[in-house]
């Protein structure tokens, strides 16, 4: 009787095996597939491992970007802020300067504002916990010892900026400033 399969009998270390043509037929597909899964499992390896190097690139170029743009709008505020500080400082009146801190604390991202008389003590500040202590006692020092405008990237911001009459020092007007992130945090960048 004659089938339309004949199967082929192989013997392979000592063992017989029945091959089909369907079993080898099967056979190839699975072998084709697992070497194409496999190589779809690499290839996303390799764009899942560029896309996060991409991505670290990215949020250290917003990051630098945002740190200047930051410097640079804060140096110039804290410029024009300290000339108008002084102007009110030569006229006496120092409600206006009150007044100048509480409307600045106000805005987004400012933390704090303070006048330091020249021996180091606080005689303005928008948190009135510190007024009249000395500023080393719980500010960084260095912050008072600037004879241009200062800016320190750590986080809050330091900024401080001297501010002089036509003879002398008049004091030191001192900021700390939360920056608004532009990138969402994540695991690896808080």
């Amino acid at each position: 009787m004659a089938t339309d399969q004949e199967e082929k009998t192989t013997t392979i270390g000592g063992y017989k095996l029945n091959l089909s043509p369907m079993v080898v037929l099967y056979g190839v597909i699975i072998l084709f597939l697992g070497i194409g899964v496999g190589y779809l499992l690499y290839r996303n390896w390799k764009i899942g491992e560029e896309f996060e190097n991409e991505r670290t690139t990215l949020r250290t170029t917003v990051q630098q970007n945002q740190l200047a743009n930051d410097k640079q709008q804060l140096m110039f505020s804290m410029k024009t802020f300290g000339w108008a500080v002084r102007n009110s400082l030569l006229q006496n009146k120092p409600g206006e300067i009150n007044e100048y801190f509480n409307t600045l604390v106000k805005d987004r991202g400012v933390r704090e504002v303070l006048l330091v008389d020249p021996k180091g003590r606080v005689t303005i500040s928008t948190n009135k916990k510190n007024q009249g202590v000395q500023f080393a006692e719980r500010f960084p020092a260095y912050l008072l010892q600037q004879e241009t405008i200062y800016f320190g990237d750590k986080r809050p911001y330091e900024l401080s900026a001297p501010i002089t009459g036509p003879n002398q020092r008049l004091g030191t007007l001192v900021m700390f400033y939360n920056p608004a992130s532009l990138l969402p945090a994540s695991p690896t960048n808080p």
